[in-house]
């Protein structure tokens, strides 16, 4: 693990930074309030993919443990799937540039795809979250770590819940806290309220980048489909999307089966 001096914040002279901030600060705090997720002085492990959703998650968490001193012990951790031009070195210099400890953690995604995907018929997706996860747990659990930050969104939640509907037969989505082991561990997602729109404003203002890595197998699978479904609902009616999400949470019983 590397560690890292204090975060050096971004001084916030221009109005529309301040404001799209504090509406950020606004949406965690309502997440990590509302449900629980961390305690002052706790330990947080952060799943970063270098996607935009996960290192917005990495630098708001940052930035809010420091302006709010909560004391959080935070660890970045980046599973590596050795891809073919898969890049780490963004990634590096984005933790050093925040000063944030940080570790990478390497698994053959690939050859686990091929030795036990195709014999057992399950989806690289499905293989590689599987593995990326049962890795985060080994690593939470070598440092004592009982919370593990993910960056699932509101649009996330949303395709989570239509794949489960349609691909399992089953309704069910993500929760803003799930428990694991008989809560050995606690997932939680800090970023629940957020949507898409919000997540790039914050990154443009802070002159955040996505890590450009190709996962081969990115339009292969059911999400992606689902995904593309709804982005094409959203832009019908934006209404869409937050009637979905909440929409979850409303229930008519009397009205199924």
């Amino acid at each position: 693990m590397k560690k890292a001096p204090q975060l050096q914040l971004q001084k916030e002279i221009n109005p529309s930074l301040s404001r799209i901030s504090k509406i950020a600060h606004l949406f965690l705090r309502k997440a990590i309030s509302k449900h629980q997720l961390v305690d002052d002085k706790e330990k947080v492990l952060i799943a970063v993919s270098g996607g935009i959703d996960s290192l917005v998650l990495t630098h708001l968490i940052a930035n809010y443990n420091q302006r709010r001193d909560k004391q959080w012990d935070i660890l970045a951790v980046h599973i590596n799937p050795q891809f073919p031009q898969w890049r780490t070195k963004p990634l590096v210099k984005f933790f050093e540039n925040y000063r944030i400890n940080y570790l990478i953690s390497e698994i053959e995604i690939s050859k686990i795809i091929n030795e036990i995907g195709e014999h057992r018929k399950l989806s690289p997706c499905y293989l590689c979250a599987r593995e990326r996860r049962k890795r985060l747990f080994e690593i939470a659990e070598e440092y004592k770590i009982k919370k593990i930050a993910y960056a699932h969104h509101l649009e996330d939640v949303n395709e989570t819940y239509l794949m489960n509907l349609l691909f399992s037969s089953k309704a069910s989505t993500f929760s803003p806290k799930q428990s694991f082991f008989q809560d050995h561990f606690f997932v939680i997602r800090p970023l629940y309220y957020f949507d898409k729109n919000m997540i790039l404003q914050y990154s443009n203002i802070y002159g955040i980048k996505a890590v450009q890595n190709r996962c081969p197998y990115a339009k292969k699978n059911e999400r992606y489909l689902v995904r593309k479904f709804l982005e094409k609902l959203y832009r019908k009616d934006p209404r869409i999307k937050t009637n979905f999400f909440w929409g979850i949470k409303n229930l008519k019983f009397e009205y199924l089966p």
